[in-house]
């Protein structure tokens, strides 16, 4: 087994998901973080391109996130069973990202925040989860796509646990992707990673 090293902010952000995926597959892993001010001084200039995060595999290198997360999904058996199914896994990935990255994470004025927040769920989060909800249980399955859980049902994990911690109610017209969430952050791997780990707000 390859030594692994995930090297990133001490946030959410670009990151968890590559945590997620090596908890799912109870795979060990180095997870190196750093505070922005730590990244300025130090860790930039050892990146290849100058972001993060960046995965080192055996001291290798590897940026870009969807590229790390494609590649680990793959390798663990959480990216499909074939070409279609992939395609489909990174749609439903890539909407549920497109409408999550709008929310102000970023803004420092708190009222001016939530007001965003609440417009953001309004008009671009619930609307999209309506879809995906509807499309979910019409398909009658455990999963979003194929019969195994897949990258695209972690990302849908990860974003409904941030949803239900700012406001649970906002996920009471959803109750498929409801149980789809808890069927998946109770599973083995995954279970004990989100008991432990830190929560951020983004």
């Amino acid at each position: 087994m390859p030594h692994y090293k995930l090297s990133y902010f001490d946030i959410y952000g670009r990151g968890e998901m590559v945590r997620l995926l090596f908890a799912a597959a109870k795979v060990e892993f180095e997870d190196e973080r750093f505070t922005r001010e730590q990244w300025k001084e130090t860790y930039k200039k050892t990146t290849p391109f100058g972001y993060c995060p960046v995965l080192y595999i055996d001291g290798a290198p590897l940026c870009e996130s969807g590229a790390i997360v494609r590649l680990l999904a793959s390798k663990f058996g959480f990216n499909g069973a074939n070409t279609v199914e992939e395609a489909h896994i990174a749609m439903f990935n890539g909407a549920l990202r497109t409408m999550y990255v709008r929310l102000p994470n970023f803004d420092v004025d708190e009222q001016l925040k939530e007001e965003k927040t609440r417009v953001v769920y309004k008009d671009h989060i619930l609307p999209l989860l309506e879809k995906i909800e509807k499309k979910f249980s019409d398909k009658k399955a455990e999963f979003l796509v194929g019969e195994k859980m897949s990258y695209a049902d972690l990302r849908l994990m990860q974003y409904l646990i941030i949803t239900e911690r700012y406001d649970a109610s906002l996920l009471a017209p959803f109750p498929n992707l409801v149980a789809l969430k808890d069927r998946c952050r109770n599973t083995d791997g995954l279970k004990q990673y989100l008991a432990t780990s830190k929560i951020c707000p983004f």
